[in-house]
């Protein structure tokens, strides 16, 4: 498996019982080039902001729950096709998110 994207966008902020979180949506995704297809993990999830505490992961009930989409790619297609998979989440992600706060649509 060939490693194609890891990436993580930050959507805003939040206010929790944690302190305040970023709302993040990441994706990983991965190329088998002899089967030719592109596996892509997709997550959402708050993450603390306080630089003086160890940084904590969470989830919410309203997040998006773990997505892994599999799509059958030529090696030249992998990037692109990753980074349109991750675009279509950080939308569904946003949607679902409650209002956020330094939120850029």
């Amino acid at each position: 498996m060939k490693r194609v994207l890891d990436t993580t966008e930050v959507l805003g902020w939040v206010e929790t019982p944690h302190g305040n979180c970023e709302v993040c949506a990441s994706a990983e995704a991965n190329y088998d080039e002899s089967a030719g297809r592109l596996v892509v993990e997709l997550r959402s999830f708050f993450r603390t902001t306080n630089l003086r505490v160890k940084e904590r992961q969470f989830s919410a009930d309203w997040a998006p729950q773990r997505e892994t989409v599999t799509e059958s790619v030529g090696p030249n297609e992998t990037v692109e096709v990753a980074r349109d998979i991750f675009h279509r989440w950080v939308r569904k992600v946003r949607q679902a998110a409650p209002p956020l706060h330094g939120h850029t649509p």
